[in-house]
């Protein structure tokens, strides 16, 4: 079985899945997510077993790539990647804990690198996103404590934090994961694992609400105080993926369940943020045949998801939203973990293969579904791709 990157934030729950049950650890997390247009020129966070580093890719044919561009500096092995106001912001988790800042017209010099654990504390925090509401001011979800971090993005001042801890399941942890802002309102997610038993997703997963103006957890059941009731219970479970999607009005939220096995629990589930409810599954894991990996949307026709078949390797799925249609997988990728895809300013897809033989990025046309280049060495094998104006 071809294993995703060494992930020091999900290591334990990898291995013990792999070990006892045969189960990949929930590792996915998504970016691009301002929809739509991208610009032209793609980051790509590589990963080996025990460093990191950062390429380049261009997006013009023949696409290249200029690798390990932080030299010796390099980062830490799990590391994924945001951008927002002209910064690229990578996110390194569990063992480093920290936000690297990087200015894209001059990617190998790091401008800013800060903690993201609390001050004074000997706890590892583990961030996994950052949603930005303006240049001075992001919250960071930290998957190991209770407590959603704002800061100012680009110095690491750390500004406050919103106490998540009503929403925890009986291991005491809400293991806060992905975040989407729409109109005002950041939706967190809350993976809800149970940690005292090799991390299955056995409770119900939730989305609260944070209002961005107060910082304070939104009163969800109108009776006029914050308490655990104040969330939205999700139809799936272990949500690691979630996107908003301008054209439709609605959170697509991808549920991974379990990835042993396709079940119930597993699917794109849509949630309406206006009237701050699930409105069910979208399309399910059967319907992909498979337990479901990251996704992308690109628009209301064109969204990828990858799929976990019966040894465990991953293939790409097209789908349409407006129609439900689920196209037929893409051909030309190896048969290993696809971690990322990822869309240029053309909706050209691009897919991190970490193909243990001939890793790199796969690049798709999304009009034929057919296979423009690939794979792009970009070093060490890819585990994040974005992009951002030059």
């Amino acid at each position: 079985m071809n294993q995703p990157p060494v992930s020091f934030s999900r290591f334990f729950k990898t291995c013990t899945y792999i070990v006892l049950s045969l189960v990949l650890s929930a590792c996915g997390d998504d970016n691009n997510k301002g929809g739509g247009a991208g610009p032209a020129i793609g980051f790509v966070v590589t990963s080996g077993s025990a460093v990191g580093n950062l390429s380049t890719l261009t997006s013009t044919t023949p696409r290249t790539a200029e690798k390990d561009v932080l030299g010796s500096i390099g980062l830490h092995s799990d590391a994924v990647i945001r951008s927002f106001g002209g910064r690229l912001y990578i996110i390194q988790r569990l063992g480093s804990n920290s936000i690297a800042v990087i200015d894209p017209s001059d990617p190998s010099a790091v401008l800013a690198n800060y903690t993201t654990n609390d001050t004074g504390s000997p706890d590892q925090s583990n961030p996994h996103d950052m949603a930005f509401v303006n240049a001075a001011k992001a919250y960071i979800s930290r998957y190991s404590l209770n407590t959603l971090l704002i800061v100012n993005p680009e110095t690491g001042a750390q500004l406050g934090t919103i106490d998540l801890s009503v929403f925890a399941d009986s291991d005491g942890i809400v293991e806060m994961d992905q975040m989407a802002l729409v109109d005002g309102k950041l939706f967190v997610s809350l993976q809800r694992l149970n940690r005292d038993n090799l991390f299955i997703a056995e409770n119900d997963s939730y989305l609260v609400v944070i209002d961005t103006a107060t910082d304070q957890v939104m009163d969800l059941n109108g009776d006029m105080s914050i308490n655990g009731d104040d969330k939205i219970v999700l139809t799936g479970r272990n949500p690691f993926g979630m996107q908003y999607l301008a054209e439709t009005k609605h959170l697509y939220v991808a549920n991974v369940g379990t990835f042993s096995t396709a079940d119930d629990f597993g699917g794109i589930e849509v949630v309406n943020p206006q009237t701050l409810k699930s409105e069910g599954f979208f399309l399910k894991d059967n319907d992909f045949g498979g337990p479901l990996g990251t996704f992308r949307i690109f628009s209301d026709t064109i969204a990828y998801a990858t799929v976990f078949d019966a040894s465990f390797n991953n293939f790409v799925a097209p789908f349409n939203i407006s129609t439900g249609q689920i196209g037929s997988a893409l051909t030309g990728i190896g048969s290993g973990y696809i971690p990322r895809l990822a869309f240029d300013q053309n909706g050209v897809l691009y897919a991190a293969d970490r193909d243990t033989n001939n890793p790199g990025v796969q690049i798709f046309d999304t009009t034929t579904n057919q296979k423009i280049e690939g794979p792009i060495d970009t070093g060490l094998p890819p585990n994040d791709i974005l992009f951002v104006n030059p």
